[in-house]
């Protein structure tokens, strides 16, 4: 029996070169099982209004699964790839309670990049495969949303509430397909399960259009990819 081509070991033993948590350009290194950082000066010890400009820089790290100075990740224990983001307590707490609410959208972005970084191997299946490209294409839209947030702040437009408006439109996509992706990943699917978790899911989003369309169009996505590439093989 064939077995597929392993992929190089050094792709699994150093995370640094897949873009999984790695500190901003400067800062020293961390060890990977758990990220606590802090600055000589504490958050709290400014200005709300300096304080929010300084969390608005983290947060555009945290969006794209790094650590920032007063934002750490820490991996939640007995879950595979999940992380969960903490705040500076010494922060305002109504920056606090606004800042919170962004989180599950950087760790369900985590989830996802690592997602398609595992499914891409060549023995996760052609299914998998063409819902880690899907899901890629989808990475590109929200890391051009990021890339324009950060735009916003550099010439000094944004706020922490504009950056949670702006983000809205990606929150429950994300939201829906990292329960998929946890449930493909927890029970190791593949082919037609991948398949029918994804159509079963779109029909449990009736109240929500938006989302449903866009796991119908990961199953039609799937599909499409994967019968281009058993008609190339053959």
């Amino acid at each position: 029996m064939e077995t597929a081509p392993a992929t190089p070991q050094w792709n699994v033993e150093r995370p640094f070169l897949t873009g999984r948590f790695h500190p901003p350009s400067g800062a020293k290194p961390y060890p990977v099982e758990t990220f606590c950082r802090g600055s000589e000066n504490v958050i709290g010890s400014y200005p709300v209004s300096v304080q929010e400009l300084l969390v608005i820089d983290d947060l555009l790290y945290a969006l794209m699964g790094i650590e920032g100075w007063y934002i750490s990740i820490k991996r939640v224990r007995g879950k595979e790839g999940r992380v969960i983001f903490h705040i500076d307590p010494s922060m305002d707490l109504a920056l606090q309670e606004l800042i919170q609410r962004i989180f599950p959208l950087c760790e369900n972005y985590l989830l996802i990049s690592q997602f398609v970084e595992a499914k891409s191997q060549f023995k996760s299946g052609l299914v998998n495969h063409a819902f880690a490209a899907a899901l890629r294409a989808l990475l590109l839209d929200y890391q051009a949303m990021v890339a324009q947030l950060e735009h916003q702040f550099r010439i000094g437009r944004l706020s922490v509430q504009g950056l949670w408006f702006y983000c809205q439109p990606m929150m429950g996509s994300l939201h829906a397909l990292g329960i998929v992706i946890e449930k493909v990943s927890s029970d190791n699917l593949f082919g037609s399960a991948t398949l029918n978790l994804l159509q079963s899911q779109a029909k449990a989003m009736v109240g929500d259009n938006a989302v449903r369309s866009l796991q119908a169009n990961f199953v039609y996505h799937i599909c499409h990819n994967f019968w281009g590439i058993n008609k190339s093989l053959k």
